[in-house]
């Protein structure tokens, strides 16, 4: 058991990363809003074991997608984005600039979209397991993740680590060729890493209290 342990443990540290991610924007297919439902209180839902994460999240968030200095812009795949990534829907109207207070209420309002969404699918999922989702969904689509082998894996008790791994490409807005994006590959890094934080650091625990 303790060789088990200490196997996760440096697998999970040999996968950590640690690199600056680049200033490239890009946006997934089907990023659609929170799942239908029942009105959601973010604040009574999440777990006090996750407020941690998600403050992690939203600064990952905005460390991989950029400010942009206020400005909108047009992702890679074409669609009109403003702030931290914040997708402009049909309807909502911004000032040419925005400011960095603005953005930020944006970002965390897209998140707790997520986060609702990932509570509709996985209710009983806590942790950072739960903030991995929550970060595909802002940025991939509560519809692309019900659609993927990422949910299925999951369902099954399966190997997730693959599934993360095949989002690493957007749409091209000008040929519709999937194109392969180091900054993507990286965020799913991230990802994957987030869905087993919280393993390693239960196989941490469980190495020291063996050796005690």
């Amino acid at each position: 058991m303790k060789k088990f342990l200490l196997k996760l443990l440096l697998i999970v540290l040999f996968t950590a990363n640690g690199q600056k991610l680049l200033s490239e924007k890009y946006i997934q297919d089907s990023k659609l809003p929170t799942l239908a439902g029942p009105s959601f209180d973010f604040e009574t839902s999440i777990d006090e074991s996750e407020r941690e994460n998600y403050e992690v999240t939203v600064d990952f968030i905005k460390e991989h997608e950029g400010y942009a200095n206020g400005y909108a812009y047009r992702c890679v795949s074409g669609k009109l984005t403003i702030g931290y990534g914040h997708v402009i829907r049909e309807g909502e109207e911004f000032p040419e600039q925005i400011s960095v207070a603005t953005a930020d209420s944006l970002l965390r309002a897209d998140m707790k979209s997520a986060y609702s969404s990932a509570n509709k699918v996985y209710p009983e999922l806590r942790g950072s397991k739960k903030m991995a989702i929550t970060h595909f969904i802002f940025s991939k689509g509560i519809g692309s993740f019900l659609k993927s082998g990422l949910k299925k894996q999951i369902d099954a008790n399966g190997d997730v680590d693959q599934e993360f791994e095949k989002w690493c490409y957007y749409t091209d807005c000008k040929t519709g060729n999937k194109v392969y994006s180091k900054v993507a590959s990286r965020i799913q890094e991230w990802e994957k890493n987030m869905w087993h934080k919280d393993d390693l650091l239960y196989a941490k625990a469980a190495i020291q209290q063996q050796g005690r």
